[in-house]
Parts: structure tokens; C-alpha cells; sequence
């Protein structure tokens, strides 16, 4: 029977249920839900509740996990709250996030959203032991933003992939539009993303994918067969396209990265423990368990956390 690909689904069969029974008559894989902590561009004076210090990412990274978060993708910060791209600022708070988050997956920035340079880029690749992050996020191609491009040149991206697989840290793909969509086929038949790949589809920022079913829908089916996919709505978008995602049998990525208000009537502040609390609350609704650590581990291909280095 030949692969399939789509919005419900993206595996030719799971179990004895073929994939183009839809959910829930097809049972719904445990559901991961992926908490961006902090981001690049968020600061306390707006975002009174986003954690910049190591302390309090530490500190929200417990509570999301708590909430039913098991990755967390983390942005390190200078004590201004500008960007961090040095790794001995991540060795600030990973190893412990993994003490107080027993099996938690722990993906770390090298977004070029900032820092063009390679090396700046690749320096969070470089840590071992506890501080070791088990994924890096690795976008696709360059975009614009609202006010700012993020360059990420073909090179860059082929770099990077080259890195993350020398120190055996698996790439979290970030797609914001087709043609990222298309670059992932194109790197997995060069052998540079190993499976299972783990994909982050980002809609409603201005100048890409915009925030609709048949956009994620077009961007699941035009990714590889067989990814883990996860769905994130920019700003008030970022509840409908999590609920998308949870009744299509996709995963989740929430966070204070993507939106920083609970409600965006109201503009009612969130925090990042609350929006990963919501999505659990959605999967209660559709009848879909949360996927433990040790089940996203699984799924994401990783091993165990004392079997990374």
C-alpha cells in the first residue's frame, strides 16, 4: 500500500487501523505538546510573565511539564533580556530543567532571527553531558517577519543539519511555508534528517503561511511521509490552529514564543504553564491521552537521558 500523507495523519498504518480511517475511529496517538518558553523577541515589560532568567525558565519548564508538556524549546537570554547565542548561557538552565522535568525532551535555539553567524549559531551544539540538548531547532528557509527577515541561506541550513548530526542532536524542523516544506524532502533524501523527523508547522505570522485549515492542511501533506507534526498559531491565532491540530490527530506547540495573552479579546496576560493547560484540556474534550516523556521519547526517535551522549 503506498504512503499517504494527510491533515488526519501522516503513517501509512497505525496498528491494525489503516490511515485513511479518521479519528477518532482511528485511535489518536498520545499527544505531545511542545512548550516554546521565551523566544527571541518577547520582554517583561510587555510580556509581564515570560521567563528570561535561568531561574525562572527553569521554573516555567517545571510547570509546563507539570501541565502536561514533554518538550520544551528554549531561547537563552543576557541579563538585559537581549538574545543569548553563547552555550555556557543554555549550561545556565539545562541540566536543571532535566533535574526537576525527569525525561523531559529539551530543544534548544540556533535561530538566525538575530545572529547570522554559523558558529554563534551552532555554539548551543556544543555542550555535553546534562547540558546536552536532544534537539535544535532547525528552520527551513528564510522569512519575514513583521519588522525583521530571518536569513537562512541553503548553506546555513545544510550546516547546521551536518552539525546537529555529528553531535547526535535531532533537528526540530520549523516550517513557516511550502517551499520549507519541499527543502525537508530535499534534506531527507540527502540522508541529512534522520527518522522519525519531528516538524513544527508555524502559521499566522504576517508575512507567511497564513492561519487557515487549508494552509496546514496543504503544508502536513507536502512534508515527508512518516513525520511527527506539530501545529503553532502566531498570536490570537495560536488556540484555533492548537485545536486543529489536537482533533486532526496532529501534535501541539504552544508557548509564550508564539503568543503572550491567554485570551486576545481581553488581552488577558498568559502564562506559558496556562497555554500548555488548555491544550491539555482539548485533548480531554477529544478523548486523546498526553504523551508521557518517555512516550514523546519514543516517538521522537530519542533515547533515553542517560543513553544520549
Amino acid at each position: 500500500m503506498p504512503a499517504t500523507t494527510t491533515l488526519a495523519h501522516n503513517e501509512t498504518r497505525v496498528g491494525s487501523q489503516a490511515a485513511y480511517i479518521p479519528h477518532p475511529l482511528r485511535p489518536y496517538a498520545p499527544l505531545i505538546i511542545n512548550a516554546a518558553l521565551t523566544g527571541m523577541v518577547p520582554r517583561r515589560d510587555r510580556v509581564p510573565n515570560v521567563p528570561v532568567t535561568p531561574e525562572q525558565i527553569v521554573a516555567d519548564a517545571e510547570a509546563c511539564f507539570a501541565a502536561g508538556a514533554t518538550v520544551v524549546h528554549v531561547h537563552a537570554r543576557a541579563a538585559d533580556e537581549s538574545p543569548e547565542w553563547r552555550r555556557e548561557a543554555y549550561a545556565e538552565f539545562i541540566p536543571q530543567i532535566r533535574e526537576r522535568c525527569p525525561g523531559i525532551v529539551v530543544c534548544a535555539s540556533t535561530s538566525g532571527r538575530t545572529f547570522s553567524e554559523f558558529e554563534k549559531r551552532a555554539d548551543v551544539l556544543t555542550l555535553e553531558g546534562a547540558a546536552k540538548p536532544d534537539m535544535a531547532s532547525l528552520t527551513l528557509g528564510s522569512l519575514n517577519f513583521r519588522d525583521v527577515a530571518s536569513v537562512n541561506s541553503p548553506q546555513m541550513i545544510r550546516s547546521l543539519a551536518e552539525r546537529m548530526a555529528e553531535a547526535r542532536i535531532r533537528p526540530e524542523l520549523e516550517v513557516f511555508d511550502s517551499g520549507m516544506a519541499y527543502l525537508a524532502n530535499a534534506l531527507h533524501a540527502e540522508g541529512l534528517l534522520p527518522e522519525p523527523m519531528y516538524v513544527n508547522v508555524l502559521l499566522g505570522s504576517p508575512n507567511s503561511a497564513p492561519a487557515r485549515i487549508g494552509a496546514l492542511a496543504a503544508l502536513v501533506d507536502a512534508l515527508p511521509s512518516g513525520v511527527v507534526w506539530a501545529a503553532a498559531g502566531i498570536g490570537a491565532f495560536q488556540l484555533p490552529i492548537n485545536a486543529i491540530a489536537v482533533f486532526a490527530g496532529g501534535h501541539v506547540r504552544t508557548g509564550l514564543e508564539d503568543n503572550s495573552h491567554l485570551d486576545h479579546l481581553t488581552r488577558t496576560p498568559a502564562t506559558n504553564a496556562e497555554l500548555v493547560s488548555r491544550v491539555a484540556a482539548l485533548a480531554a474534550v477529544a478523548g486523546r491521552s498526553l504523551s508521557s516523556a518517555a512516550e514523546t521519547r519514543a516517538a521522537l526517535g530519542l533515547p533515553a537521558p542517560l543513553e544520549r551522549a
